[in-house]
């Protein structure tokens, strides 16, 4: 077998690596002939003409040791040259099950554990697992401060090399046809999987359920599944980002790509999906389903399956169509489009949202995705609907089904268009800022700036909850839920943070931390853990800066009954 693009020998790799680093060499791993595989079968069925074994196989050394992959893998039992999946988990798994669906669908299907051990995990692991050295994944509290794990140490970049010697592993099988590998990852998975677009340029097709790149690019969009590496020190995810934001080798796909999300998903945010869908070179295809919130993670191989098939077939046929176009015609707007060449449409919908400025992707808003039938035009579909409210903004796309079922969405329209809505409220709903405050008007949560929002923490803007104005913060109860924001310092100077607070439940409490620090290395921290009530109250943390400290970061949390937050102010006195 000739070595393949980026498969590098063992030997030759650690002395390129040592003498020039960059991403190709930070995810290298060995080719079978150079590193063999020492496969151990540990168990074999043939069941409805499925052959499945349970395996393992020799990865790439990781943190200098050797490791090993468990594995699942599922052919046909008629001798044939069939199309190769490798199947990647998402960060819940707790069991590897074997997928043999696959294989009665005419696929072998490798279905690997990246996770290893988990001692890491919340959820431990059921034996068997792969092995490596484990030291955790992206960030986590180390010593009172987030940090990064160690790009070189991350379980994310063993992942990777878990995910590339997989991919060996199904070349070498003598019933997998090496020119038609593909790949299907979720959640978690689906972020490997847009790692390994970069880096597998034979990959023919891939579908990526719930991921994205561009992970840090979207002001107030900084969080969900990477939540943890927003707090570390801006130069470590710096570090981290160069290595694991997919953005770094997007422009070297060569696959077909379907990527799936959710309107709601809370892990891989909308306008980071779009933003993904956008920058990918060649043939993809998007899909994002109204009101979902990673609810297909571990489903959808139908679809997965649908796709390859249409991808490794000639003509490729999937809908496709650009964006809606908007004509604004007497009080309403009227939507148009126009869809590829390709399969014939069996329907097309409109799907909707219209909220107050600012606007907001995300379930938090309550404000769900509406869908109104499209009618078909001659060539184009289009639907109608009321002209928006000068304090509305509209966010819109397509979604197109095909008569054999499959279905695709187009990228979105918004009225009015960007970026004239995604500024601040106008003065006059605006709350009046306190002079010389020095979150300005974040605190006033009126949009997504300013703060990182963790896992259940966002912003509400209905105005029901709002002490002033129209938004408030709502955190819900527990530790692993909060907002957070680096703040400015000036050693030995006296501060002062107040704010006003209301639990989510007749009483609760609230944690208001600041760690400062210096270099990265933490001097001192402040803290107050207050019990709070249905009632907005003030609180108010203060103390003295200390000597030598460059800057804080701001952590607050419910660790019980969860609460809403309005008019954060933090100031620095002489």
């Amino acid at each position: 077998m000739m070595k393949k693009s980026f498969l590098l020998p063992a030997l030759f790799t650690a002395a390129l690596c040592a003498a020039a680093p960059d991403l190709d060499c930070f995810f290298a791993v060995p080719d079978f002939r150079e590193l063999p595989p020492e496969t151990e079968i540990l168990s074999e069925k043939v069941e409805d003409g499925v052959r499945t074994r349970s395996l393992t196989f020799r990865g790439a050394d990781f943190n200098g040791k050797p490791t090993r992959v468990f594995a699942w893998y599922s052919c046909p039992e008629k001798p044939g040259k069939y199309p190769g999946v490798l199947q990647i988990h998402g960060a819940g798994l707790t069991t590897l099950d074997p997928n043999p669906r696959w294989a009665k669908q005419g696929f072998a299907c490798l279905v690997i554990d990246w996770a290893g051990e988990g001692k890491k995990r919340k959820t431990p692991r059921t034996p068997p697992t792969s092995v490596f050295e484990e030291a955790g994944g992206m960030a986590a509290r180390q010593d009172g401060e987030w940090h990064i794990f160690g790009t070189e140490r991350d379980s994310i970049r063993n992942g990777v090399l878990f995910a590339r010697r997989a991919l060996e592993f199904l070349r070498n099988q003598p019933e997998v046809d090496s020119g038609r590998l593909l790949a299907v990852g979720s959640s978690a998975g689906a972020h490997l999987t847009l790692l390994l677009l970069g880096y597998e340029p034979e990959l023919r097709a891939a579908v990526v359920k719930y991921g994205c790149g561009y992970i840090r690019d979207l002001p107030g969009y900084f969080g969900g599944y990477f939540g943890p590496l927003a707090l570390s020190p801006k130069a470590e995810q710096d570090e981290w980002l160069g290595c694991f934001d997919p953005k770094q080798r997007i422009g070297r796909y060569k696959a077909d790509v379907l990527l799936l999300s959710g309107t709601d998903d809370i892990f891989f945010w909308m306008p980071l999906v779009l933003k993904t869908y956008r920058e990918m070179p060649g043939v993809k295809r998007l899909l994002i389903r109204p009101n979902d919130n990673h609810q297909l993670v571990g489903q959808a191989e139908t679809i997965s399956a649908a796709f390859f098939r249409a991808a490794l077939t000639k003509p490729f046929e999937w809908p496709d169509a650009p964006a809606p176009v908007v004509k604004e015609e007497a009080e309403k707007l009227r939507f148009t489009v126009t869809p590829a060449a390709g399969p014939e449409l069996k329907q097309v919908q409109l799907v909707y949202k219209t909220m107050p400025v600012p606007f907001e992707f995300r379930a938090e808003s309550k404000v769900p995705w509406k869908l109104a039938p499209m009618v078909r035009d001659g060539a184009a579909w289009s639907a109608e609907l009321p002209a928006v409210g000068s304090e509305d903004q509209l966010v819109a796309y397509a979604l197109l089904e095909d008569v054999h079922g499959n279905s695709a969405s187009t990228d979105t329209v918004e009225v009015p268009q960007w970026p004239r809505w995604r500024g601040l409220p106008g003065e006059e709903r605006r709350p009046k800022l306190a002079a010389g405050n020095l979150l300005g008007t974040d605190g006033e949560f009126e949009s997504k700036r300013g703060f990182n929002f963790v896992n259940r923490a966002a912003v509400e803007l209905s105005g029901e909850y709002a002490r002033t104005g129209k938004g408030a913060c709502h955190v819900f109860d527990g530790d692993r839920n909060f907002i957070a924001r680096g703040i400015p310092a000036r050693g030995g100077r006296p501060f002062k943070l107040t704010g006003w607070f209301r639990s989510c439940e007749p009483q609760g409490s609230a944690r208001l931390q600041i760690n400062w620090s210096k270099q990265g290395k933490l001097l001192k921290f402040d803290l107050k853990t207050p019990k709070i009530t249905g009632e907005y109250q003030q609180l108010t943390l203060e103390g003295v800066i200390p000597e030598g400290a460059e800057n804080g970061l701001l952590i607050i949390t419910s660790p019980g009954g969860g609460m809403y937050i309005d008019d954060l102010d933090y100031r620095i006195g002489e």
